[in-house]
């Protein structure tokens, strides 16, 4: 692991340490990972290591991104909203992803998982634990609520465009017809009285 990564990886670490208190955990197995489209896949994908994955333990992550300037490589996060990310243990983890077999810079065997994001859960601050659906979901909705960009340079607004009343153009017809409603009940009401006299 080259230095500039356990560095970021530390940085990284710190920008959680709130959540680790929350959920209790003094010693979690913290890591940064990239998450990328891989053909024929859905969602995004990341790649463990088979010894990551026979910890045992929950894995938490941050995904980040390498950002190359004048051919020097950073390490920067990939979501604005640096959130943090568990993959529950699972023991069946063989079975259930996709094997990819590699070989280490000494010609060693090894062997990584290809896991999709979206089976990950979502770690607030709070300690709060909510899906990946959810976490998109949300931030779909955050970008739904931004204001509208002022289209005007004045500061008052066109009290002719914005308070003027509403005409509509049914308005007629639902008069007539609920004046013909109240007609019928009252007719009704009339022979029901007749009727009882």
């Amino acid at each position: 692991m080259s230095s500039l990564r356990k560095d970021k990886e530390r940085e990284f670490y710190t920008q959680h340490m709130d959540a680790f208190k929350a959920i209790g955990i003094a010693d979690p197995f913290f890591t940064i990972k990239t998450a990328f489209f891989k053909k024929g896949k859905y969602g995004r994908q990341c790649q463990f290591f088979e010894w990551e994955l026979t910890k045992k333990e929950d894995i938490y992550i941050e995904f980040y991104d390498n950002l190359y300037v004048d051919n020097i490589k950073d390490i920067v996060p990939m979501n604005e909203d640096r959130q943090l990310f568990k993959l529950k243990y699972n023991s069946y983890y063989e079975e259930e992803y996709d094997m990819i077999e590699q070989f280490d810079d000494k010609g060693n065997p090894g062997k990584k998982f290809l896991i999709p994001v979206n089976e990950m859960s979502v770690v607030l601050k709070s300690g709060q634990e909510i899906s990946y659906s959810l976490y998109e979901k949300r931030k779909e909705d955050a970008k739904l609520e931004i204001p509208e960009l002022q289209k005007s340079t004045t500061l008052f607004p066109d009290f002719e465009q914005e308070f003027s009343p509403k005409k509509d153009e049914n308005s007629n017809e639902v008069k007539q017809a609920l004046t013909d409603f109240a007609h019928s009940i009252k007719n009704a009401a009339d022979e029901l009285i007749k009727k009882m006299i």
